[in-house]
Protein backbone atom coordinates (compact mmCIF):
# COMPACT_ATOMS: atom_id res chain seq x y z
CA UNK A 1 0.00 0.00 0.00
CA UNK A 2 2.63 2.19 0.94
CA UNK A 3 4.58 2.27 -2.18
CA UNK A 4 1.05 3.04 -4.22
CA UNK A 5 0.92 5.71 -2.46
CA UNK A 6 4.53 6.57 -2.83
CA UNK A 7 4.51 6.21 -6.73
CA UNK A 8 0.84 8.31 -6.70
CA UNK A 9 2.91 11.05 -5.01
CA UNK A 10 5.78 11.00 -7.57
CA UNK A 11 3.84 10.98 -10.95
CA UNK A 12 1.48 14.02 -8.84
CA UNK A 13 5.12 16.36 -8.50
CA UNK A 14 6.49 15.35 -11.51
CA UNK A 15 3.50 16.41 -13.50
CA UNK A 16 3.48 20.06 -11.55
CA UNK A 17 6.50 20.70 -13.36
CA UNK A 18 5.53 20.01 -16.91
CA UNK A 19 4.06 23.28 -17.90
CA UNK A 20 4.13 24.49 -21.10
CA UNK A 21 4.34 28.44 -21.82
CA UNK A 22 1.14 29.96 -22.35
CA UNK A 23 1.11 31.79 -26.15
CA UNK A 24 -1.76 33.84 -27.67
CA UNK A 25 -3.10 32.64 -30.98
CA UNK A 26 -4.26 34.67 -33.97
CA UNK A 27 -7.09 33.70 -35.72
CA UNK A 28 -5.35 31.58 -38.11
CA UNK A 29 -3.48 29.33 -35.26
CA UNK A 30 -7.13 29.13 -33.61
CA UNK A 31 -8.41 27.95 -36.46
CA UNK A 32 -5.57 25.47 -37.41
CA UNK A 33 -6.43 23.76 -33.69
CA UNK A 34 -8.23 20.76 -33.92
CA UNK A 35 -9.20 18.60 -31.01
CA UNK A 36 -11.79 15.49 -29.36
CA UNK A 37 -14.18 18.35 -27.80
CA UNK A 38 -15.64 17.41 -24.37
CA UNK A 39 -17.80 15.25 -22.54
CA UNK A 40 -20.09 16.12 -20.09
CA UNK A 41 -21.39 13.52 -16.67
CA UNK A 42 -24.69 14.99 -14.91
CA UNK A 43 -25.62 13.70 -11.48
CA UNK A 44 -28.50 15.83 -10.53
CA UNK A 45 -30.74 15.95 -7.32
CA UNK A 46 -33.44 18.64 -6.57
CA UNK A 47 -35.57 19.04 -4.01
CA UNK A 48 -37.41 22.31 -5.08
CA UNK A 49 -40.74 22.85 -3.13
CA UNK A 50 -42.00 25.61 -6.16
CA UNK A 51 -40.71 27.64 -8.97
CA UNK A 52 -42.83 30.03 -10.66
CA UNK A 53 -42.49 32.33 -14.12
CA UNK A 54 -44.98 35.48 -14.26
CA UNK A 55 -46.06 36.64 -17.87
CA UNK A 56 -47.26 40.29 -17.84
CA UNK A 57 -49.97 40.81 -20.71
CA UNK A 58 -52.33 44.00 -20.71
CA UNK A 59 -51.70 44.69 -16.89
CA UNK A 60 -52.14 41.55 -15.55
CA UNK A 61 -49.43 39.46 -13.82
CA UNK A 62 -50.22 34.96 -14.60
CA UNK A 63 -47.88 32.84 -13.01
CA UNK A 64 -46.69 29.61 -15.00
CA UNK A 65 -46.59 27.53 -11.38
CA UNK A 66 -44.36 24.01 -11.45
CA UNK A 67 -44.73 22.86 -7.85
CA UNK A 68 -42.87 19.82 -6.37
CA UNK A 69 -40.31 19.83 -8.92
CA UNK A 70 -37.22 17.72 -8.27
CA UNK A 71 -35.94 13.91 -8.06
CA UNK A 72 -33.06 12.73 -9.41
CA UNK A 73 -31.41 12.72 -12.92
CA UNK A 74 -28.12 11.04 -14.12
CA UNK A 75 -26.99 11.40 -17.74
CA UNK A 76 -23.33 10.18 -19.00
CA UNK A 77 -21.37 11.31 -21.93
CA UNK A 78 -22.94 14.30 -23.74
CA UNK A 79 -20.90 15.14 -26.31
CA UNK A 80 -19.75 18.71 -27.41
CA UNK A 81 -17.66 18.67 -30.37
CA UNK A 82 -16.60 21.74 -33.07
CA UNK A 83 -16.80 20.72 -36.30
CA UNK A 84 -16.20 21.54 -39.83
CA UNK A 85 -18.73 20.82 -42.96
CA UNK A 86 -17.38 20.06 -45.91
CA UNK A 87 -17.67 23.51 -47.15
CA UNK A 88 -15.15 25.09 -44.34
CA UNK A 89 -18.34 26.44 -42.07
CA UNK A 90 -18.45 25.08 -38.64
CA UNK A 91 -20.78 23.90 -36.30
CA UNK A 92 -21.52 22.13 -33.11
CA UNK A 93 -22.29 18.62 -32.54
CA UNK A 94 -24.18 17.68 -29.42
CA UNK A 95 -24.12 13.93 -29.06
CA UNK A 96 -27.14 12.32 -27.12
CA UNK A 97 -26.31 10.78 -23.74
CA UNK A 98 -25.64 6.94 -24.06
CA UNK A 99 -27.06 6.82 -20.70
CA UNK A 100 -29.96 8.37 -18.75
CA UNK A 101 -31.36 7.58 -15.69
CA UNK A 102 -34.68 9.34 -13.69
CA UNK A 103 -36.05 8.14 -10.60
CA UNK A 104 -39.09 10.46 -9.68
CA UNK A 105 -37.83 12.90 -11.20
CA UNK A 106 -40.21 16.26 -12.60
CA UNK A 107 -43.03 17.78 -11.69
CA UNK A 108 -45.49 16.99 -9.32
CA UNK A 109 -48.00 19.23 -9.83
CA UNK A 110 -48.57 22.18 -13.32
CA UNK A 111 -50.80 25.38 -12.49
CA UNK A 112 -51.75 28.72 -13.88
CA UNK A 113 -53.11 31.30 -11.77
CA UNK A 114 -52.24 35.15 -10.75
CA UNK A 115 -51.51 34.52 -7.32
CA UNK A 116 -47.59 33.29 -7.47
CA UNK A 117 -47.56 32.42 -3.60
CA UNK A 118 -50.75 31.10 -3.21
CA UNK A 119 -51.61 27.04 -2.53
CA UNK A 120 -52.57 26.11 -6.64
CA UNK A 121 -56.13 26.30 -7.56
CA UNK A 122 -55.90 23.50 -9.95
CA UNK A 123 -53.80 21.31 -11.54
CA UNK A 124 -53.36 21.05 -15.12
CA UNK A 125 -51.27 17.59 -14.25
CA UNK A 126 -47.69 16.34 -13.49
CA UNK A 127 -44.77 14.56 -15.14
CA UNK A 128 -42.36 11.88 -13.82
CA UNK A 129 -39.88 10.33 -15.07
CA UNK A 130 -38.63 6.34 -13.53
CA UNK A 131 -36.57 4.18 -15.34
CA UNK A 132 -33.43 4.39 -17.48
CA UNK A 133 -32.75 4.61 -21.31
CA UNK A 134 -30.15 4.97 -24.48
CA UNK A 135 -29.67 7.52 -26.60
CA UNK A 136 -28.06 7.65 -29.89
CA UNK A 137 -27.34 10.32 -32.50
CA UNK A 138 -26.31 14.16 -31.88
CA UNK A 139 -28.34 17.48 -32.12
CA UNK A 140 -26.11 19.97 -34.93
CA UNK A 141 -25.96 23.66 -34.40
CA UNK A 142 -24.83 26.11 -36.81
CA UNK A 143 -24.86 30.34 -37.43
CA UNK A 144 -27.75 31.32 -39.75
Amino acid sequence: MLSSFTLACTLALASACACAEKKPLDDDEMRAVSAKGISIAVNLNLNTNRVAAGFTTNGTTTYAIAQGFGGALQMFAITVDPLTKPDGTGYLAIGMPSYFAAQDFGVRAIGVQTDATGALTGSLGSILLNGTATMTGQLNLWAK
